[in-house]
């Protein structure tokens, strides 16, 4: 029961965000003919005849991904920015379709392809950026850079860690402020990938440990888009397709049984009132 009232609320991290922007790149360079809301759409700080009047008639140039947002940038450096929630999905339709139940966004474009947003829940949320760097959108302004991003070097990482010496290291990794992206099935994974105690603060680890930890991150992160995102319970990419990233989870879930690898077995405890899946034989 335990296992699954937890799975229900997963949410989407780096990898499931990026795998979704990977399975729309066929929309880039298209025209947005209409733009079509539901009363229930989640709009964040914008009314819905704005967001409608601001984006129909431009080219979408570029599909990006900051952290767990989906920026569909057009012309002008005019963005929408997508967060897909917990249940949040985008699809891509090659032609004409009917909604989903939950559908709260369509886009369609000039080519008869469609893009459809549907989110159950409703935690997912629709905001605008009307600046190239997207600093005038307070959901982006404020985050650490990706921990897959080139630019996260040991060093910038290091100097950002230090300044939060009381923070345990399951912490450390969700601060999107510090570096971006992980979420609790990733974090889980990167303290056992680097054998680190997710109780173990800051101040206690080694600048070598911390080393290993942004490594791990970026292993982890970098085989869950491979493995096309975790699929637990409602993730499916833009094409409609399950990723099968949770087949090579070592310790997330696995409370009572042993690593994937068959290290040790694995214990779990609450953080934040968040379930921490971990191996004390190997996370020393």
């Amino acid at each position: 029961l335990v296992k699954k009232v937890f799975f229900f609320f997963f949410m989407p991290e780096l990898p499931e965000v990026e795998c979704t922007r990977l399975s729309l790149q066929q929309i880039e360079g298209l025209t947005l003919k209409e733009i079509i809301l539901s009363p229930l759409a989640p709009l964040k700080k914008v009314q819905g005849n704005t967001m409608r009047s601001t984006f129909q008639g431009l080219k979408l140039e570029k599909l990006k991904r900051r952290s767990k947002y989906l920026i569909f940038v057009f012309e002008k450096d005019i963005s929408l920015i997508i967060h897909l929630g917990m249940s949040g999905r985008l699809r891509y339709y090659s032609k004409k379709a009917e909604a989903l139940k939950h559908t709260h966004l369509k886009l369609i474009f000039n080519n008869g392809s469609q893009v459809h947003y549907t989110d159950a829940r409703r935690f997912g949320s629709l905001s605008l950026s009307f600046q190239k760097n997207f600093s005038d959108n307070p959901l982006l302004d404020n985050l650490g850079l990706d921990y897959n991003d080139p630019n996260l070097t040991f060093k910038t990482y290091l100097k950002a860690c230090r300044r939060h010496p009381k923070l345990n290291l399951k912490s450390l990794l969700l601060n999107q402020k510090i570096a971006a992206g992980l979420g609790n099935i990733y974090a889980c994974e990167s303290l056992y990938q680097a054998h680190l105690d997710p109780r173990k603060l800051v101040e206690e680890t080694k600048d070598e440990e911390l080393k290993k930890l942004l490594q791990a991150a970026k292993k982890v992160l970098k085989l869950g888009i491979q493995q096309g995102g975790v699929s637990l319970r409602d993730y499916l990419n833009g094409l409609g397709h399950r990723g099968v990233m949770q087949n090579y989870l070592q310790v997330y879930g696995r409370e009572g049984k042993t690593t994937l690898d068959g290290q040790g077995q694995v214990s779990k405890i609450v953080q934040n009132q968040r379930g921490t899946w971990f191996c004390p034989k190997i996370q020393l």
